[in-house]
């Protein structure tokens, strides 16, 4: 008797596809209740990855889902493997938490279907972005994740600059997917399919030059980079992250950042890799210039979202130096960085939300002392601030050592000595700029929970169970993946190790 293979992400997406349209369709029925629906329906799409992602960490994957779509467009289908499954574990699990912690986020804001519906829309289209198997596939999730969050933000961000805040999001973005769009149909002109697999096994015979490989890497880097927001495009990202509703702050900056560092290595370092590691000490460079420019920017903010929106400028660096290596310990931690960033920057603005939902207060300088009032939030911030600065034994240390490891990796790529000693001076600057990045996180941390309580914040409390709750989950996770890195790396490196022009 043959066994029926159910298409487990497809209807992981539909589930939110569908749930997100009835909600909306239902916004006068389910009222104060569509934040409770939105989160059985985001859990009910996280259990549906269960079954996928068994199959990447335990059978060894992929977990692979096609179909015909025409007979232009070619199939179009849904493709876990080792290199798909940290950001789409981190989109999942991180999308599910933040509906949780929007529940008592959004108690006092109007029209919260709407607020829900689109929060779902957005959540599958970056689950549908790190899944897609075809270029247009992978076109229409990337908008699909766009448009949601400019409705997210128009509607319900500051009151006073949301309108110039939604506009500059949809400008820089909208550029960004341009040069993707030309990069895609340039990639089709040659190979003449959008298929990925095709167009990856086709695409060094069919474009004899380096220089054309060049031009389509830098179209669609370009596109990429905008979404991660690498200096010097990143100045839609502060105003974006610190003005938006906090929930959808989680996400921007846990995981809609993130899949441009996913789609930088499934079409630069895998399907255009010839090209992408010609230009490699461009691109660590600009992540690691990318790494002090977030950095020093994140000490000199007083608004708290800011602070921590110029934190994840940096973080990005990080990961971009870490692709930049072509070494297998750089792109393992740059790729394991995807889920170790998720989850602690996720964790920070859940906590900033929470101190800024109970205190009304967002200037740091108006606070402290709220360890005292709220030691649950303070517990998950020192969690996240540590794990971002690099401290054992928390996830972050792990995929920072991994990336500057790679570093070195690639300026000694043999035992004869330094062969590349550019990548020896970035690796070096690379690593001083953690002193800044844990010097941002303490100041954030003592100037919010520690030192003496204002008066003006004697009665604040601690955030309701709905907040609370997804920020310890989380705390747990970071910790968990701190002890045993092993959990995602052993998914991670094959993956890495399979791809071409990577050092081993």
């Amino acid at each position: 008797m043959q066994v029926v293979q159910l298409p487990f992400m497809t209807i992981s997406l539909a589930m939110l596809f569908f749930g997100a349209l009835a909600i909306y369709l239902l916004k006068s029925r389910l009222g104060a209740g569509a934040g409770k629906a939105a989160a059985a329906i985001s859990f009910a799409s996280l259990v549906l990855m269960i079954p996928p992602f068994f199959r990447v960490v335990v059978e060894g994957g992929p977990a692979m889902e096609s179909a015909t779509w025409s007979q232009v467009f070619g199939r179009v289908g849904l493709y876990l493997d080792g290199i798909a499954f940290p950001i789409t574990f981190a989109v999942v699990v991180l999308g599910f938490l933040s509906v949780v912690y929007a529940i008592g986020y959004t108690r006092e804001i109007p029209n919260q279907p709407s607020f829900f519906a689109n929060q779902l829309f957005f959540i599958m289209g970056m689950q549908w972005v790190t899944l897609a198997t075809n270029v247009i596939e992978f076109f229409i999730a990337w908008e699909i994740m766009l448009v949601p969050t400019y409705f997210l933000i128009l509607f319900w961000g500051l009151p006073e600059t949301k309108k110039r805040t939604a506009l500059k999001f949809w400008l820089y973005t909208q550029s960004g997917a341009l040069c993707i769009f030309v990069g895609f149909g340039l990639l089709y002109y040659f190979v003449g399919s959008f298929e990925l697999s095709v167009i990856q096994s086709l695409l060094p015979t069919y474009v004899g030059s380096i220089d054309t490989l060049k031009l389509i890497f830098v179209l669609l880097a370009a596109g990429f980079l905008v979404k991660m927001a690498v200096f010097p495009i990143h100045w839609w990202l502060p105003p974006v992250h610190a003005e938006a509703p906090t929930p959808i702050s989680v996400l921007l900056s846990g995981a809609m950042i993130e899949t441009g560092a996913y789609a930088l290595v499934r079409f630069g370092t895998i399907i255009l890799g010839i090209a992408a590691s010609s230009l490699s000490v461009w691109i660590a460079a600009i992540g690691v210039v990318t790494m002090f420019y977030g950095g020093l920017m994140a000490l000199a903010q007083s608004d708290i979202k800011r602070l921590l929106a110029y934190s994840s400028v940096s973080q990005m660096g990080y990961v971009l130096f870490a692709l930049g290596t072509f070494a297998t310990y750089g792109v393992s931690g740059g790729l394991f960085h995807l889920i170790n960033h998720a989850f602690s920057k996720g964790l920070l603005f859940m906590t900033a939300g929470v101190v800024i939902h109970e205190t009304k207060v967002r200037d740091i300088a108006q606070l402290g002392g709220l360890s005292n009032k709220m030691p649950i939030t303070a517990f998950a911030a020192a969690v996240g601030a540590l794990s971002i600065a690099g401290s054992p034994p928390l996830s972050g240390f792990a995929s920072e050592w991994m990336m500057f490891l790679g570093g070195f990796q690639a300026a000694l790529p043999g035992a004869g000595g330094l062969a590349r000693p550019e990548f020896f001076v970035l690796a070096v600057l690379g690593v001083s700029s953690t002193i800044i990045s844990a010097g941002y996180m303490l100041r954030y941390l003592w100037k919010v929970f520690l030192g003496p309580t204002p008066e003006s914040l004697e009665h604040v409390r601690e955030g309701p169970r709905s907040m609370t709750v997804p920020m310890v989950t989380l705390s747990c996770l970071i910790v968990l993946f701190g002890i045993f890195p092993g959990l995602a790396l052993s998914v991670i490196s094959p993956a890495v190790n399979a791809i071409a022009n990577i050092i081993p």
